[in-house]
């Protein structure tokens, strides 16, 4: 039994050494090429019938690679201001493992039944409408899977049932049009987000790993309204986030990839303007993670906690993003970020038993009144959970000769300087 439990120790150690180990060509082909593949082959089997089996044995061999690459690899070369990109790291893996996880549940096959040109709104078509009309053979399932890998909304797929998607402010049917647009987005979003990294830089005390958003130099009013004002710009910035990556790939595949404007319907429904939290979380905020956290988080529990499941989704998020602060490599915090998340979900809860009191939804003013109030409460003390483990703008996120903001300021600084001395 000693013996055992010492092999599997330094099996354990050998593969999730204490210190992480430097990415290179040797480790990122021996890992990321298995990942891949087996996300792939996952991606086919899922479409094939009769394959649960199938997916059931290939399951762990690929949980285990996507472990070991968020646990073990090192793509920070040992500078903190680059951690986040361990964190990222971490969460694409622990995305991979929850998907494939999603794949290996499935009863039913998933069908590829459209283009998603009529799908901007609610995605409603029925399962036996889309099963009937299209049927998956296996030269069929080796192209789709490369969509079902990349399209993690399920735009034009079955399994996107009740998903809601945003109808687009400007519609063109266009390729060079839509991704001209998009990437005038994306440089407005990227721009726009370094303007807020260098605002709450002024905030952050220099040199530190660390810091906390309640200043206790100051009166508790104006310590929590503050605080307040930081967690509403983190909020902000992560939705800026989302949109300039999502707007990158949206001219990327339609450009390179020749995909159509309608399969890059928007990732977000004005999330600023919801008016309950149930709105806010199903409909405004991005739905990109919505398969797994459904399949995984809420669905196992709806035999015992019914139409109040939904807040395991909201635990599993919670987990989500504290393995990814984790992946840093400066300790967690879940009472704190699990907390948040889990605090997001009873908000559900209560709003679901309001309706189910009075037989109204929670909506109006009042509702916008009562979802940024929820928000920001709990939001203080996320955001200082983070920013505690160094997730602020001392971070790297945009390297400075490539700051939008800075460079923006360096041309009027030079375009002035011409003129000036031209004048002279």
């Amino acid at each position: 039994m000693i013996m055992s439990w010492s092999v599997t120790k330094d099996l354990i150690t050998w593969h999730f050494p204490q210190q992480r180990v430097a990415a290179s060509w040797y480790n990122l082909a021996t890992i990321f090429l298995p990942i891949l593949l087996g996300y792939y082959v996952m991606a086919v089997l899922v479409q094939l019938p009769g394959t649960k089996l199938y997916r059931q044995a290939l399951l762990p061999a690929v949980l285990w690679l996507t472990t070991t690459a968020g646990m073990a690899l090192d793509f920070s070369s040992n500078r903190p201001e680059y951690a986040h990109l361990n964190q990222g790291l971490a969460l694409g893996m622990f995305m991979v493992a929850m998907r494939v996880a999603t794949w290996t549940l499935a009863d039913k096959p998933y069908v590829k039944f459209c283009d998603a040109d009529d799908q901007n709104g609610n995605v409603n078509k029925s399962e036996s409408e889309s099963s009937s009309s299209h049927v998956n053979d296996i030269y069929g399932s080796l192209w789709n899977a490369l969509d079902l890998c990349c399209n993690l909304r399920g735009i034009g797929w079955n399994w996107s049932k009740g998903l809601h998607i945003a109808r687009p402010m400007f519609k063109t049917e266009s390729r060079p049009a839509f991704a001209a647009l998009s990437l005038l987005r994306f440089i407005l979003y990227t721009t726009a987000l370094s303007a807020v990294y260098l605002s709450v830089d002024t905030i952050d005390p220099d040199g530190s790993n660390g810091w906390s958003i309640f200043d206790s130099s100051l009166p508790p009013l104006q310590r929590y309204l503050r605080s307040s004002f930081i967690t509403a710009v983190t909020g902000f910035a992560a939705w800026m986030i989302f949109e300039l990556t999502y707007q990158f790939h949206a001219f990327i595949f339609t450009l390179l990839f020749q995909q159509k404007p309608s399969q890059w319907p928007p990732i977000s429904d004005q999330p600023w303007f919801a008016t309950s939290l149930a709105m806010f979380w199903s409909r405004s905020w991005q739905q990109a993670f919505r398969e797994w956290f459904m399949a995984i988080g809420s669905r196992p529990l709806e035999p015992y906690l019914g139409p109040y499941s939904p807040i395991g989704a909201f635990v599993l998020s919670g987990i989500f993003h504290e393995v990814g602060v984790r992946a840093m490599g400066r300790g967690g915090d879940a009472l704190y970020i699990v907390g948040y998340f889990t605090m997001q979900g009873v908000g559900v809860v209560l709003e679901r038993l309001y309706k189910r009191l009075t037989g109204k939804r929670v909506g109006g003013v009042l509702g916008f009144l009562w979802m940024w109030s929820w928000q920001i409460v709990w939001g203080n003390f996320v955001v200082d959970a983070w920013v505690r483990r160094g997730m602020d703008p001392k971070m790297e996120f945009f390297a400075e000769p490539f700051h939008p903001v800075l460079f923006i300021m360096k041309i009027c600084r030079w375009t002035w300087e011409t003129r000036t001395e031209a004048v002279i």
